[in-house]
This record gives C-alpha cells, structure tokens and sequence, in this order.
C-alpha cells in the first residue's frame, strides 16, 4: 500500500501550448498544483481532458499524466498536451497509476482528475483558494455538472443522478473523489496514498481513512466539472454492481463507517427495502386482488421517497425523459441491491478467512 519511491516508469518531458510557468512574483506565492491524470485506453476523452487543463488561468501548475497500460491510441492522442508521462507499461489499476504519478510530481497540492473529465478555466484556482481558505481542510473534491458529453439516455441519466447526488450531500463528507479532488501533499503522503489492494473505490478507502484520523474533506458543489463518459446499460449494471455497490458496501463494513450521505441516506436505503417489496409482490398482483393495495401503498411511498429526484428531472429534461428515469430509478435500486449483498458477502468471506488459522506443516 502507498506512495512507492520506486515506480518502474519512463519519464518523457514535452512542451505544451499554455506554460505552467508564471516567472511574475505574484506566482511565486502561489502553491504549485500537480494535475495527476491516469489513463487507460481513453483515447476518446483524454486529448480534451488535457486540453481543459492546459487552458487553466492557474498560473502554477504541472500536469502528469498516467499511462495505465493503454492498448489503444491514448498516448498518441495525448502528445503535447502533458508536462511528465509515467508510463506503466501494463494495466496495474487506477491506486498504482495514481501514487505513481504522486511520487513523480512536485506541486504543494495533489490535483487528481479522470482522463474522461473536462475542467473550466478556473477550476484550479478555485480548488486553490478553497484550500487556501478553509485551513482546516485537509482535502476537497467537486461535483459533476448537470450536462454530459454523451447525449443517450443512460449517461444523462447516470450523470444527472451523480450531480444531484453531490448537490444534496453534506459538505463536510467522510470519503474523497479522486475523480476530480484535491489534497495537499503532505497529507497524501503522511496517509501513504491509495491501496494499492484495491481496483475500485480506492478514493472512497482513501477518504474513510483521512476521516478516521481526523482529516476534513470538503465536497465544494460550486466548483463543477464536466463528464465524457459514456454509458450503456450493461456498462452501467458493471460500474454500479461491480465497481461500487459491492466495494463500497464491503469497504464501510470494513471500515465500521455507515453515514446517511451520498448515495448511503435514509431514503435510499428505505427506497431499496421498497423497491425488493415492489419486485416480490409484482408476480402475484394478477392472483391476489388483495395484495394490490399494498402495492399501491408502497408505490406511492417510493414515488414520496424519490420525490426530490424526479422533480429535478422534469425540471431538467421534461417529462418525456422523466417516464424514462422513474422505471430506470426503481430498477438501479434493484441492481444496487444485489451489489450490496455481494459487498455483505465479500466482507464475511474475507473475515472468516481472517479468523481461520492457517495450517502449517511442522517443521
């Protein structure tokens, strides 16, 4: 686990269109930001992820890219646009690809941004004046804006979720994003970085451990930045299943950390009860008339529940959309379910391991 001084990487040096150097004195006073960016096959988004940073108006500021064992054309289309390149040679997961780009860089602040994610001119010197005014916070880290690149369905409805997910939440938050978020150095390396153990979710890891030693981590909903992904259905069934209901799951039960926040609030894990509810009662409705208003009863209660939300999407995208997101809502619950009680399993699996001593041949 950790930031490791011996990253196995080549290390290239290029120009880029917009300098990082600012030789006035005013910049010198200025903490310097390492834009740390992983990337594997991201050849699609990467070229205006880089693109965005380099038109920042932040005038300190160095940009290291992280080649994860990319197959595709991602370093090609990257040329020019990135002042270090760690190259790892093969795909070792986003926490190595991460703390390898940590050990190579020399900024005050740790700027860690996805390569499928575009940035406004003055993202990095509002990050560096929250930082700079809020002295008790260790970290912070941003929200997705309400628009997406992608314009089908699934990933304006995952991105919509994620913005009002974040617009909702506390400020104060328990977990970290390095999709988009920001740590002084000094705090990175004292936590010794990511765990490098895990695939998914190492931020969130990353974030339960600067709570639990009393770091504060600050979600600023203002500093906003925009999404490229694209999704489908069974790409976002992998991600929400595989990549963050059941790592997120077994990660709080690890870390003994359950908050009503995010994506964990009351009304979320009350819709899920609902929504399991709604699905076992919906095969039986044709055959027993008195289980329909029950049904009823639940469906208003999950409609109440979700109220908030469907009121943003009619809002935001009219009602067309809205008939759309309110079956996709009730099914993520579904899905999310099942994600959460492969983390529950996961978790007891890994503790009975644990608690099993292991058997050793006498010597």
């Amino acid at each position: 686990m950790g930031v490791q001084p011996g990253c196995h990487a080549a290390h290239h040096w290029t120009e880029r269109p917009v300098s990082t150097v600012d030789p006035s004195p005013q910049a010198n006073s200025r903490p310097k930001v390492s834009v740390i960016i992983p990337v594997y096959d991201g050849e699609h988004t990467i070229r205006p992820c880089l693109e965005s940073v380099a038109a920042s108006d932040y005038p300190n500021f160095e940009i290291i890219l992280v080649d994860d064992g990319s197959t595709d054309g991602s370093r090609q289309k990257a040329q020019g646009l990135y002042d270090r390149l760690v190259s790892l040679g093969r795909n070792m997961g986003a926490a190595k690809a991460r703390n390898c780009g940590a050990a190579v860089s020399t900024g005050d602040i740790l700027f860690f941004l996805d390569a499928d994610i575009t940035i406004e001119r003055d993202t990095l010197t509002r990050i560096v004046q929250g930082l700079q005014e809020r002295p008790d916070v260790s970290a912070l880290f941003c929200s997705y804006q309400k628009d997406t690149v992608p314009r089908n369905f699934f990933s304006v409805y995952k991105n919509l979720v994620h913005h009002y997910t974040h617009q909702i939440s506390r400020a104060d938050a328990a977990t970290f994003c390095a999709g988009f978020g920001a740590i002084w150095r000094e705090v990175f390396l004292a936590m010794d970085g990511f765990d490098e153990s895990y695939r998914s979710l190492e931020d969130v890891e990353l974030g339960y451990r600067l709570y639990r030693a009393g770091h504060k981590i600050w979600l600023n909903k203002d500093i906003q930045v925009e999404h490229w992904k694209h999704y489908t259905l069974r790409g976002l069934l992998r991600s929400d299943v595989l990549h963050r209901a059941k790592p997120w799951t077994q990660i709080m039960l690890q870390k003994r950390i359950l908050r009503s926040d995010l994506n964990t609030r009351a009304e979320n894990a009350l819709s899920l009860l609902i929504s399991f509810a709604m699905l076992a009662a919906l095969p039986l409705l044709p055959f027993w008339s008195p289980l329909r208003l029950p049904f009823l009863g639940l469906t208003l209660l999950f409609l109440a529940l979700n109220s908030r939300l469907y009121a943003f999407f009619l809002r935001e995208k009219g009602p067309a959309f809205l008939l759309q997101a309110m079956p996709m809502n009730w099914f993520s619950y579904l899905y999310s379910g099942v994600g959460l009680v492969l983390g529950v399993l996961a978790y007891l699996r890994q503790l009975g391991l644990e608690r099993t001593p292991s058997c050793r041949n006498p010597t």
